[in-house]
C-alpha cells in the first residue's frame, strides 16, 4: 500500500470520526441517506455509485468503506478517491484518470511506430496510468537493445487538453548502433581463440558484416553461445569444461561491447566400455543394437556419439512398434584414468498402435490429399520410420510452409494418436513478370498456375513466354492421382519458336502436344511414359550457313514414346542436404512421322552435408542419341552444351563446329556428358534469412560425335572440356536471381567461352 493510499485511509478514518465519533470508535454500520459524488468530469455519476457497488439505504462501516476503496482504485479509471460521512450522506470526491487523446513517436528511424504501439499498453482513448508511461518507457529501450541499440534515450512529454485528456508524446534519440568491439577467452589452452570465435554466433564487427546482425550485442544470444562452446567442448571429449563467467562491458560511449568469456577446459576424456543394458526390455534384442556403440570404446569422448546412440535405439524401437520407448544412459566418470563409462539403460515398453491420425493446418488442402502421402493407416503398429516417410512425402507436394508431426499417448496405454501440423503456403499465382539472362536476354512472362487446384493435388498451368530468344505457350495439367491410384497422369499442348541464330544460324518453330503416365514401382523408385506429337519447322536459315544446315532446312514431324526410371534418395526435393538421386530415360522417335531415332539419357546426383550449411554436391549427366532408318539425326534433337548447362562457355559454345562459314555455326553432338562437382556455402557476414548463398564448382565435359563428316570443314574433338568458377544465388523477393562467374581451363580453339552468366526475373 502506497502513502498516498495510507493517507486517504487516514482520511477517511479522521473524516468519519469528526462527523460521526460513534462510526469510528464502535465501527458500527450507519444507514445511508444519500451517495453525493463530487468533481467528476467525464464519468457520470451513476456509473461511479455502481463501481461503488452501494445505493440508498445500505449500511456501512469503516471496513466496507475500505473494501470498495480498494476495488474502485483496481479499476484504474480514478487518480484519487476520498470518501466522507456527513449526516448520514456518503459523499465520494474523486479525480478522475485522464482520457489518453493520441500518442505520438518522433525520432524512430530503426524501428516502426506500429511495433512500439503494438508492445506498449499506453493507446489512444485508454484511460491513462502513470505507471504505465515508465513501463512503456522501459518497453521501447528493450525494444532498442534487442535491436543492437544501448545508447539509445526516450524523453516523454504529457500535454493536457480539454476534458480531462492528455496528449502523449516520445522523444526517440535512437543513438548508433551498439556493435561487438572484441571478443577474447581467458582460460583456453587447447582450442585457440581464432577457433572459439568460430563456434560462438556472437560475431566482432568487421566491415564485411554489414548484412548480419551477429555482430550486435543480444543478452540471449551471449546465453546460447554459451551453450555452444559447452556442447563444443563435451563433443572434443572435454567433460570437466565449465564456464567461468561471460562478461560483456559498454564502452564509455555506449558504442560498443568487449565480451570476455572465462573458462576452464579440464582434461580430455575417452570412451571406457560402453554397454547396452536391456534386462527390463528383453524383447529389443540386444545383438540388433550392439554394432551402434562397438567401436566407441578407447575413441574421444563426445556427448554427440551418445546421444546419436541413444536416438539411433529410439528410432530402431519405433520402427517395430515401441513408439515411447525409454533410453537412458548413465555415465560414469572415472577421473584418474580420464575415462568415462557408458551403460544405455532400456526401460520396459509396450508395442504401439496408431489409434487416430488427425490434421491440422489445412484449411484449403483437402484431407485426402494429405492422407495418401501417409505411409500407414489407423490401426496400424508404430514405426518411426514410416513417420518421417510421411512427413517428406507430405513437404515434397510443396503445398506447406511446416510440416511436422508429434506422438500424443492415450489413456490406453498401447495406443498413440498422431497428429499432422501443416502450414499452408500459396500454391497459385497469376504472374506479369520479366527478367534478363545472359543466355536468353530479355524476357516477358504471363502465366497462371495453381499447383493444388481446388485443394485436390492437382497441377494446372498456362504460361506465356516473350524473349529474345524463345516464345512459349504451354499449357499443362496433371492429375496425381487418377481413379484414387498412385497412377499420375498429365497433358501438355505447346506452341514454342526458338532462335539459334547466333549461334547456329536457324530458328526452329514447334507445336505438339504430350500424354503422361507415371506410378511408383517402390516407396523411392518411379516410372513414367510420355508420348509426344510435334511438329516442327527448321526455317530463318541465313544464306552464309552452314551446308549441314542448310540441308535440314524445312518441316519435321515427330512422334515419339518414352520413359523415365527415377529414384529419389535425397532428404528435401527444394533443397537437398544429403543423400542421391538418379534417373534414366530412353526415348523412340519413328511411331509414324517423318523422324526417326533412338536417345539414352543418364542423371545421377549425390548431396553431403559437410558441416552446418555447407554441402558437397556432384552432378553426372550422360546422354547419346542415333538415328535408324537410314535418318540422320535432325539438328534439333542432338546435344548443346554451353551456358545454364556448362558455364565458362557460351550457349552451344562446346561441341562439332563448322568453322568454314562466317558464323561458324554451332551443329551439336550425338553424344554427351557432364561432370559438375561443387560446394555450396554461405556468404560470410550475411545472414541466411536473406536467401542469399554461394557455390564453388568445378565442370568437366564434352558433347561430340556428328552423323556428317563434313570433309574437314567440321571441326570435332573428344577431348573434355573444363571450367572452374563461383556463383551467387539470391532468393529476392523480386524473383530469383544468379550470377556465375567461370573460367574455361581446358577448351579447343574453336569453342566459344564466356566468364560471366547471370539471369533474373521477377513477377508480380
Amino acid at each position: 500500500m502506497n502513502f498516498q493510499f495510507s493517507k486517504i485511509l487516514f482520511l477517511i478514518f479522521l473524516c468519519t470520526f469528526i462527523f460521526n465519533p460513534s462510526f469510528s470508535a464502535s465501527n458500527k454500520k450507519i444507514i445511508v441517506n444519500e451517495i453525493i459524488v463530487k468533481n467528476n468530469q467525464r464519468i457520470d455519476t451513476e456509473t461511479i455509485i455502481s463501481y461503488l457497488g452501494l445505493q440508498k439505504g445500505s449500511g456501512v462501516n469503516y471496513e466496507i468503506l475500505n473494501k470498495r476503496l480498494k476495488e474502485m482504485y483496481k479499476l484504474g479509471l480514478f487518480e484519487d478517491i476520498k470518501f466522507r460521512v456527513s449526516k448520514n450522506n456518503l459523499i465520494v470526491i474523486i479525480k478522475e484518470n485522464p482520457m489518453i487523446n493520441n500518442v505520438y513517436f518522433f525520432g524512430n528511424k530503426k524501428i516502426k511506430e506500429e511495433n512500439i504501439v503494438e508492445e506498449i499498453q499506453l493507446k489512444s482513448r485508454n484511460v491513462f496510468q502513470q505507471k504505465e508511461l515508465q513501463s512503456a518507457v522501459n518497453i521501447i529501450r528493450d525494444l532498442y537493445k534487442r535491436s543492437g541499440y544501448f545508447s539509445a534515450k526516450i524523453e516523454t512529454k504529457i500535454s493536457t487538453l480539454s476534458q480531462n485528456r492528455i496528449d502523449i508524446t516520445f522523444n526517440i534519440n535512437e543513438g548508433n548502433k551498439t556493435k561487438i568491439k572484441g571478443i577474447k577467452f581467458l582460460g583456453n589452452k587447447v582450442f585457440s581463440d581464432k577457433r572459439l570465435k568460430g563456434i560462438v554466433s556472437t560475431k566482432e564487427s568487421k566491415l564485411w558484416r554489414l548484412l548480419s546482425s551477429g555482430d550486435i550485442y543480444d543478452p540471449d544470444r551471449i546465453n546460447y553461445d554459451k551453450d555452444l562452446l559447452r556442447r563444443y567442448y563435451l563433443q572434443e571429449g572435454y567433460a570437466d569444461f565449465r564456464i567461468i563467467s561471460a562478461v560483456a562491458e559498454l564502452t564509455k560511449d555506449k558504442t560498443g561491447f568487449f565480451i570476455t568469456y572465462s573458462v576452464e577446459e579440464g582434461d580430455v576424456y575417452k570412451f571406457g566400455n560402453v554397454k547396452i543394458d536391456n534386462a527390463n526390455f528383453k524383447e529389443l534384442k540386444k545383438e540388433n543394437i550392439e554394432d551402434l556403440t562397438k567401436n566407441l570404446q578407447g575413441k574421444k569422448y563426445s556427448i554427440d556419439k551418445v546421444d546419436q546412440v541413444v536416438k539411433s535405439i529410439k528410432e530402431y524401437g519405433g520402427n517395430f512398434g515401441y513408439a515411447f520407448l525409454n533410453v537412458r544412459p548413465n555415465l560414469n566418470k572415472v577421473k584418474d584414468k580420464n575415462k568415462i563409462d557408458v551403460v544405455i539403460k532400456i526401460d520396459k515398453s509396450k508395442k504401439i498402435y496408431v489409434s487416430r491420425i488427425d490434421i491440422k493446418g489445412n484449411n484449403r488442402t483437402k484431407d485426402k490429399v494429405i492422407r495418401r502421402e501417409m505411409r500407414f493407416n489407423e490401426g496400424d503398429s508404430f514405426s518411426n520410420e514410416k513417420l518421417k516417410r510421411s512427413e517428406q512425402r507430405i513437404r515434397n507436394l510443396g503445398f506447406f510452409d511446416v510440416v511436422n508431426s508429434n506422438k500424443k499417448q492415450t489413456k490406453e496405454k498401447d495406443r498413440t494418436n498422431i497428429v499432422f501440423n501443416v502450414k499452408e503456403k500459396q500454391t497459385g499465382q497469376f504472374s506479369i513478370g520479366g527478367g534478363f539472362s545472359s543466355t536468353n536476354g530479355a524476357l516477358a512472362n504471363v502465366g497462371i498456375s495453381e499447383r493444388n487446384f481446388l485443394g485436390k493435388g492437382q497441377d494446372l498451368r498456362a504460361k506465356f513466354t516473350l524473349a529474345e530468344r524463345a516464345t512459349q505457350l504451354d499449357f499443362g495439367f496433371t492429375e496425381p492421382y487418377f481413379r484414387n491410384k498412385d497412377i499420375n497422369l498429365g497433358v501438355d499442348v505447346f506452341k514454342i519458336k526458338t532462335t539459334f541464330a547466333d549461334e547456329s544460324s536457324f530458328d526452329n518453330d514447334t507445336i505438339g502436344a504430350g500424354l503422361r503416365l507415371g506410378y511408383m514401382i517402390t516407396e523411392r523408385t518411379r516410372h513414367s511414359w510420355n508420348y509426344s506429337f510435334k511438329d516442327e519447322e527448321i526455317e530463318g536459315v541465313k544464306s552464309g550457313a552452314s551446308d549441314f544446315i542448310l540441308n535440314q532446312k524445312g518441316n519435321y514431324k515427330t512422334s515419339s514414346l518414352s520413359h523415365r526410371l527415377s529414384f529419389y534418395g535425397i532428404n528435401d526435393r527444394l533443397n537437398p542436404t544429403k543423400g542421391s538421386e538418379w534417373s534414366v530415360s530412353n526415348k523412340v522417335a519413328g511411331f509414324g512421322g517423318t523422324v526417326s531415332y533412338f536417345k539414352t539419357d543418364l542423371k545421377h546426383s549425390f548431396f553431403y552435408s559437410v558441416y552446418d550449411d555447407y554441402v558437397f554436391a556432384t552432378h553426372l549427366k550422360g546422354g547419346y542419341i542415333f538415328g535408324y532408318n537410314d535418318d540422320d539425326v535432325k539438328l534439333k534433337d542432338r546435344y548443346f552444351l554451353g551456358g545454364d548447362s556448362f558455364p565458362g562457355f557460351e550457349q552451344a559454345g562446346v561441341g562439332p563446329r563448322d568453322t568454314s562459314v562466317a558464323n561458324k555455326d554451332a551443329l551439336g553432338g550425338n553424344l554427351m556428358y557432364t561432370v559438375r562437382t561443387e560446394l555450396q556455402v554461405p556468404i560470410p557476414g550475411i545472414s541466411p534469412q536473406l536467401g542469399i548463398t554461394g557455390a564453388f564448382f568445378g565442370i568437366a565435359g564434352a558433347a561430340t560425335e556428328i552423323d556428317e563428316n563434313g570433309q574437314g570443314k567440321i571441326k570435332d574433338e573428344t577431348s573434355p572440356r573444363v571450367s572452374v568458377g563461383f556463383g551467387v544465388q539470391w532468393k529476392s523477393p523480386f524473383g530469383p536471381v544468379r550470377v556465375d562467374f567461370a573460367h574455361a581451363v581446358m577448351k579447343e580453339d574453336f569453342d566459344r567461352t564466356q566468364f560471366l552468366k547471370f539471369n533474373f526475373g521477377a513477377g508480380f
